[in-house]
């Protein structure tokens, strides 16, 4: 009589461990990607709204203003000089454009209770308005090609 042994061998197992382990270290990145440019579109809604504040507030007064208090919009936590959010700050200073009046725009994303991928680290986003409406990295301890992934 003989009897059948039922089971894994040790090759069989390390070969599935193995597997797990390569699509581990391709998914993982790709998540913190996915996450991190979500967490952009926190950024790229406050650029939009307070965009579309200042052009609001120079139609009516001819000049851009740094104080956030004298625009249309409300944020909680909102002074003068920042708008808080849960990833970014946002600060306004002036620029120097040939063209005319303008603004520069930075958002430095923070921690708040959530982690960033070491790939990024504290970044900040810059918008010149209007001479450079697009939005560019300004700072990426992580190196600027990682960062320019998120807003690709």
């Amino acid at each position: 009589m003989t009897k059948n042994k039922k089971g894994f061998t040790l090759i069989e197992l390390l070969v599935v461990v193995l597997i797990i382990g390569i699509l581990a270290s391709i998914a993982i990145p790709q998540y913190f990607k996915v996450v991190e440019k979500a967490r952009v579109s926190e950024a790229m809604s406050i650029i939009s709204s307070v965009k579309s504040a200042q052009e609001r507030f120079l139609a009516r007064g001819g000049s851009y203003t740094q104080d956030f208090t004298r625009l249309d919009i409300s944020y909680a936590g909102m002074t003068a000089s920042a708008i808080p959010s849960k990833f970014y700050g946002a600060s306004a200073s002036a620029g120097s454009c040939a063209s005319g009046p303008c603004y520069v725009l930075t958002l430095t994303r923070h921690t708040n209770s959530s982690s960033v991928a070491a790939r990024y680290g504290n970044y900040s986003l810059n918008v010149n308005v209007p001479d450079k409406p697009a939005v560019t990295i300004a700072a990426c301890p992580g190196g600027g090609a990682n960062c320019n992934e998120l807003i690709d």
